[in-house]
């Protein structure tokens, strides 16, 4: 729960800015949700899998720059 004088709309709007962002896309053969950082380069908001052994890849972790394959 939020207890602010601020309007709703001003709270959010960084987080509403972000979703905007986000990409959902295939990377190294798994679907992960990216954004843009703020050097330009593409990196890693989510990993979307169900496999196990996926959240074990240091490079599809939450922050990872994305590089082409």
């Amino acid at each position: 729960m939020l207890y602010t004088v601020m309007p709703l709309e001003l709270v959010l709007e960084d987080r509403q800015a972000v979703q905007g962002a986000l990409f959902e896309m295939t990377y190294l053969g798994r679907r992960v949700v990216s954004r843009v950082g703020p050097a330009g380069q593409m990196e890693v908001v989510r990993l979307l899998s169900t496999d196990p052994q996926d959240y074990l890849d240091p490079r599809l972790c939450p922050g990872a720059v994305m590089y082409k394959e």
